[in-house]
C-alpha cells in the first residue's frame, strides 16, 4: 500500500513535469521561429531567456509581442531585452501589459517610472 502511494505521486509529478517541459518548448519554438514562418525572430538566447520556467507558450508568446511591439500598433515599444524581462513567466499578458503602462505612463495617468524600473514593478505581476 505504501508503495502504491510514493507510485502514484511520482507518476503525477511526471505527468507535471511533461506538462511544463512541454509548455517551455513550444514557447521557445514560438519565440525562435522566423516571423515569416510567425513566430518572434528572438535568437535563440533571448528565446530561451524568454521560454525558461514557461507554464503557459501563448501568454508568455503574446506578452512579448505586445510588449515589443510598436506604441502606434498598440504595443508598449519596450527593446528586445526589457521585453523579454518583462514577459518571462507570463501567465496574464493583459495584466502584465496593463501593469507597465500604468507605471511607465505619466504622472498624471500613471506612475512615470523609467522603463526598467516599471518592468521590474510589474514582471511579478506575471506570475501567479
Amino acid at each position: 500500500m505504501k508503495y502504491n502511494f510514493f507510485a502514484f505521486f511520482f507518476a503525477v509529478f511526471l505527468v507535471c513535469t511533461s506538462a511544463v517541459a512541454s509548455e517551455v518548448i513550444q514557447c521557445f519554438e514560438y519565440a525562435w521561429a522566423h516571423p515569416d514562418g510567425g513566430g518572434l525572430g528572438l535568437p535563440a538566447g533571448l528565446a530561451v531567456e524568454l521560454c525558461n520556467g514557461a507554464t503557459n507558450a501563448a501568454e508568455v508568446g503574446q506578452c512579448y509581442a505586445r510588449a515589443w511591439a510598436h506604441p502606434d500598433g498598440g504595443g508598449l515599444g519596450l527593446p528586445a531585452g526589457l521585453a523579454v524581462e518583462l514577459c518571462n513567466r507570463a501567465t496574464n499578458a493583459i495584466e502584465v501589459g496593463q501593469c507597465y503602462a500604468r507605471a511607465w505612463a505619466h504622472p498624471d495617468g500613471g506612475l512615470g517610472l523609467p522603463a526598467g524600473l516599471a518592468v521590474e514593478l510589474c514582471k511579478t505581476s506575471a506570475v501567479k
